[in-house]
């Protein structure tokens, strides 16, 4: 699925200010799945992938073990 959705996470990302902070489910809308097993595994994909997005940094988690991250 991340190899899918990678156009379009680059674009959405693109668009994005300098600094702002940003979750996968946010950022897809309604692209991403709704299938729990699946939305996880496109996560844990876009966070191995993340070299592949220079001007992407991980920001952390939030209290609801929500993954975020900042375009630099």
């Amino acid at each position: 699925m991340f190899d899918q959705l990678r156009p379009v996470i680059t674009q959405r990302i693109d668009a994005l200010h300098r600094g702002e902070r940003f979750n996968l489910p946010e950022l897809l809308g309604a692209e991403w799945p709704e299938d729990a097993g699946t939305a996880r595994q496109l996560g844990r994909d876009f966070r191995a992938n993340l070299h592949a997005f220079p001007n992407v940094e991980d920001a952390g988690k939030d209290d609801e073990n929500l993954r975020w991250y900042r375009k630099r």
